[in-house]
C-alpha cells in the first residue's frame, strides 16, 4: 500500500469516527451503573426468602420511573431523579444508576409490607440523611412470590420513588409542581 492511499485511509476513518454522534451521555451512564448493578451486586431477601431482580423488572423500572415511557397511558407516574429529560422537563440529579438499585434493596429489606395474595407491596420511609441525599422521602415496591422445583423465591416487579423534594410526577397528561 502506497504512503498516499494509506494518509488517505486514514484521513478518512478520522473524518468518519469526527461526524458520528456523541453516543455517551450521563443517561446511558447511569443506565449501564443500573442494569450492571441490578444484574450482578442486587443482594435482597423478603422474610429469609431471596430476592431476585430479573432484566424484564429492571426495564420496566427504567423505562416507566427514568424515562417516561407509557406516562401518557397511566393516571400517575414518578421519576428518579437522574437528570435526566422527560417530556420537555429536565429533572433534578441527586442520584445516579448504582443509587437507584441501592434504594430498591433498601425498600425490600426494610419496607412496611402489604400482602395481596402472590404480590407484596413494600413502603419505605427514607431516613432523614438518606431523604435529603438523594431528593425521595417513600419509594414503594412490588415483588412477587415464585415458586420453582419447591424452592420459594421473590423477583421484583417494579420499584418507584412515591414522592420527595426531587421526585417529578406526571399525572393526567402534565407534570404536578
Amino acid at each position: 500500500m502506497s504512503l498516499r492511499r494509506l494518509a488517505v485511509l486514514i484521513a478518512t476513518v478520522l473524518l468518519t469516527v469526527m461526524a458520528l454522534p456523541a453516543q455517551a451521555t450521563g443517561i446511558s451512564t447511569d443506565y449501564q451503573e443500573f442494569t450492571y448493578a441490578a444484574t450482578y451486586y442486587f443482594n435482597a431477601d423478603f422474610y429469609g426468602y431471596p430476592v431476585y431482580f430479573p432484566s424484564w423488572a429492571q426495564e420496566h423500572v427504567w423505562d416507566r420511573h427514568v424515562l417516561g415511557y407509557e406516562r401518557d397511558y397511566k393516571e400517575k407516574t414518578t421519576f428518579y431523579p437522574l437528570g435526566q429529560y422527560v417530556a420537555g422537563r429536565k429533572l433534578p440529579e441527586t442520584m445516579d444508576g448504582y443509587d437507584v438499585v441501592y434504594l430498591i434493596e433498601e425498600t425490600i429489606e426494610y419496607g412496611n409490607p402489604e400482602f395481596d395474595g402472590d404480590r407484596v407491596v413494600l413502603t419505605y420511609d427514607l431516613p432523614g440523611y438518606e431523604a435529603s441525599y438523594y431528593g425521595i422521602d417513600e419509594m414503594k415496591a412490588v415483588i412477587q412470590e415464585e415458586e420453582y422445583d419447591g424452592y420459594v423465591y421473590f423477583e421484583v416487579v417494579t420499584a418507584y420513588p412515591v414522592y420527595g423534594p426531587d421526585v417529578a410526577v406526571y399525572e393526567d397528561h402534565h407534570w404536578v409542581d
